[in-house]
């Protein structure tokens, strides 16, 4: 599979993500406004499930065609994260280098959870429904963490660092267990 279809395939599930989003809170108008606490709402708990569903599904779906499916993990993260970063763009000042850094995290963790999914797809001959959803509660639980951390003003630095981090020991991983 071509890599600039599989990026405008991390941009459509963006899109997809943000309708079916929005679709669920016009029917549960309650949902934008509910906490689980006092720094995370049921919406974002929703918004992350929604996010980390349609990649894994996609992902899932590339792995069965593509024999190297990492490196399109990275890719289909990234047109996900190019997406929703130009979404936030349009809301906000794109000059501002405080909301550089938040962009930069945001491209992140999405490459990131990606990169989860696609170790966990060059890993296994033979999928498992509850290795795939260990490894979705995985990439769920690294984007509420993420999503947590942005909400009490961690230093972003800090924070970017650590994924870069994370994203080199997937890549690192990766290379080691490949078929």
């Amino acid at each position: 599979m071509n890599k600039l279809i599989i990026f405008s395939l991390g941009i459509a599930a963006t899109l997809g993500a943000l309708i079916l989003q929005t679709i669920l809170t016009i029917i549960f108008p309650a949902l934008e406004n509910s906490a689980v606490s006092e720094k995370i709402g049921h919406f974002m708990l929703l918004a992350i499930l929604i996010e980390e569903f349609i990649k894994l599904g996609l992902l899932w779906k590339i792995s069965k065609s593509i024999k190297n499916i990492f490196w399109s993990s990275i890719i289909l993260g990234s047109g996900f994260a190019t997406a929703e970063i130009f979404l936030n763009v349009l809301n906000n000042n794109p000059f501002n280098l405080e909301l550089f850094f938040s962009y930069l995290g945001l491209f992140l963790i999405h490459i990131f959870t990606s990169c989860l999914y696609g170790i966990y797809f060059t890993k296994r001959e033979n999928l498992k429904i509850w290795g795939v959803m260990a490894i979705f509660c995985l990439g769920y639980f690294f984007h509420l963490l993420f999503n947590f951390f942005v909400l009490i003003s961690t230093n972003p630095l800090m924070l970017n660092s650590g994924l870069i981090i994370l994203i080199f020991l997937a890549f690192f991983l990766s290379k080691n267990g490949q078929k």
